[in-house]
């Protein structure tokens, strides 16, 4: 039996059990039931700093209440404002006979006080993808617009959030956040408030490192080619390339026509790396037509290896954006160019490419794999238990609280006996909702919950699973405040370089999965001696066994006969497995 489990039983058996079946709208992250009724991520009362949402006083088709919406080429655009889902009112941009180029939407611009950390937030929904972008200005007169995120997928009738936050140091003064867009479609935004915030972690100011790449100012003779650089093009098309120049400095250029297959960029000379180096590479571009980022290895043995690190969309305004990556065994150079496919013009400046590399060993001296499982499913104890037992696996169990006790989800004898056969009991979110939509009184509420419900039953954890993997600077800090790892939804395998404890990347287990996508993973875990995070959902029947299950069926829910194919490969393999608090220990010594 577990210790005192009165606790969490008085909980669960609250008629607010209820909200179980309001799961799919939960999953949507913008609505939250509670015994207080909502609670939506909103500025402190009198916080925010931008105005409110109303006609503007010129009737304009793509102006409203500051906001503002462009578009650099073919396309056409209209903002207005409409009833919303969260507050009275909400902004529409309407863009159709999309043809080529970008369409932005811009926030009013809104001055900022020196030294002070402020966090931005909004609502978005529609059927289009976009990026979000801040543009700060600074005390000398100049900008730069900064691209935050890689195009975001919105294909939902219902809201979700983007943020951001910053310390304005002593040369910001002021700042608009722009959603920049490149499809016909629909974008609404509402609820969105720019607030001076101290309960925030804005990104790290990373330390200042050589910049590796050979005469980054592009300087030369003009016209020419800048020292150090050339242009390069293959395939059929008709490729122009040069250099310019104008009030922020030197840039390069292609230009392409009659594209119908290969690509052009210009490219430096190769810079010497090492195995397990990590890098961070930075670039500042506009372009009629998305580019890719891509990353080129001279190999020792010869040859070379191509890695795309992102594919940016059109810009018609000068972009900076931000890639990090880690060098792969048996290489000796590296080079990161913008790459053109298709007909449009790229320009690019500010080349940059720094080592960033932790101090200490390079990597760890083990790989190492965690099998985790989400939300407590009573499926997992029935029937995955027994087939971890086979290999002597521990398992990290993320386990909600408030539904131990409820059908379909493990009781408490049974995580109780998980916990004494070794199993890690972890927190799953007192509320299985989207953190960042909800209001920072109720945010902390949910995080604490989390983990006290847990320890007054002497199942104490520090490492917790974020529903749906969403969070934010200002989830980040609330987190830290009870949780020492966080387990996100990222795809990828950690490293000593690239491993960050609030935000672990992970190996989604799905019925897609096949055994030859898990055992790539495994090798590349060995390769790397990284550290491999598995999530499994729900466990059903053995096709083999017949009859009908009475578990759903969905994506997440795989079979015992799949699940035990898989834990074979994972024993075949040789590498350790250990649950996260476990791997979290033996790592924080290496």
């Amino acid at each position: 039996m577990l210790h005192d489990r009165r606790p969490i039983v008085r909980v669960l058996l609250n008629p607010l059990l209820v909200s179980l079946v309001l799961v799919a709208v939960l999953t949507a992250g913008w609505l939250l039931y509670t015994s207080g009724g909502t609670s939506i991520a909103q500025a402190r009362p009198g916080g925010n700093l931008l105005p409110p949402l109303a006609p503007s006083p010129v009737a304009s088709a793509n102006s409203v209440g500051g906001w503002s919406a462009s578009h650099s080429a073919d396309a056409s655009t209209s903002l207005e404002l409409i009833d919303g889902q969260l507050n009275e009112r909400a902004l529409e941009l309407e863009i159709s006979n999309y043809a080529s180029g970008d369409v932005t939407l811009t926030s009013p611009r809104v001055d900022v006080e020196p030294e002070t950390t402020y966090l931005f937030k909004a609502f978005a929904n529609g059927d289009v993808d976009f990026s979000l972008l801040v543009r700060r200005h600074s005390a000398d007169g100049s900008t730069i617009l900064q691209q935050l995120s890689d195009p975001i997928e919105r294909p939902s009738s219902s809201p979700s959030t983007v943020s951001d936050a910053f310390e304005s140091g002593d040369t910001t003064v002021a700042v608009e956040y722009v959603f920049r867009l490149a499809s016909a479609g629909t974008l609404r935004i509402e609820g969105a408030f720019l607030e001076a915030a101290d309960d925030v972690r804005p990104p790290a100011i990373a330390r200042t490192t050589p910049n590796l790449i050979p005469n980054p100012e592009l300087a030369g003779p003009q016209p020419g080619t800048p020292d150090s650089w050339s242009p390069y093009a293959s395939g059929t098309a008709t490729v122009e390339s040069g250099s310019g120049k104008d009030e922020a400095g030197n840039y390069v250029w292609t230009r392409i026509a009659n594209y119908q297959g290969g690509e052009a960029k210009w490219q430096y000379e190769p810079v010497p790396v090492s195995t397990d180096r990590y890098f961070k590479f930075g670039a500042t571009y506009r372009a009629e037509r998305e580019v890719d980022v891509v990353a080129e290895f001279e190999l020792t043995g010869g040859g070379r290896a191509f890695h795309n690190l992102a594919t940016i969309q059109p810009a018609s305004d000068w972009t900076t954006i931000e890639k990090t990556f880690q060098v792969p065994e048996e290489v000796q150079t590296a080079m990161v160019t913008l790459v053109s496919h298709g007909n449009g013009t790229t320009g690019v400046r500010d080349y940059s490419l720094s080592d960033i590399t932790k101090p200490g060993p390079l990597r760890w001296d083990r790989p190492v794999i965690s099998i985790t499982f989400d939300d407590g499913w009573q499926s997992v104890h029935e029937r995955a238990l027994p087939l971890l037992d086979v290999h002597d696996f521990g398992s990290t169990q993320y386990v909600n609280a408030r539904t131990i006790e409820t059908p379909g989800f493990m009781k408490a004898n049974d995580i109780q006996q998980m916990h004494e056969a070794g199993h890690e009991i972890a927190a799953r979110s007192y509320d299985d909702v989207d953190l960042t939509s909800i209001g920072v009184d109720r945010l902390d509420e949910v995080l604490r919950r989390s983990r006290t419900e847990l320890a007054s039953a002497d199942l104490d954890t520090n490492n917790l699973a974020i529903p749906y993997g969403r969070h934010d600077p200002q989830v980040d800090w609330y987190t830290s405040r009870y949780f020492d790892v966080v387990r996100g939804t990222d795809p990828g395998i950690n490293t000593r370089q690239n491993l960050n404890l609030h935000d672990l990347k992970v190996f989604y287990v799905t019925n897609e999965t096949t055994l030859e996508s898990l055992a790539a993973a495994i090798a590349e875990t060995s390769q790397l001696d990284g550290w491999l995070v598995l999530v499994y959902h729900q466990i059903a029947a053995p096709e083999s066994g017949g009859g009908q299950d009475t578990i759903p069926a969905d994506r997440s829910t795989v079979t015992s006969d799949a699940l035990a194919a898989q834990l074979q490969l994972i024993d075949d393999s040789g590498i350790e497995v250990r649950t996260v608090a476990q791997t979290h220990e033996q790592l924080l010594g290496q």
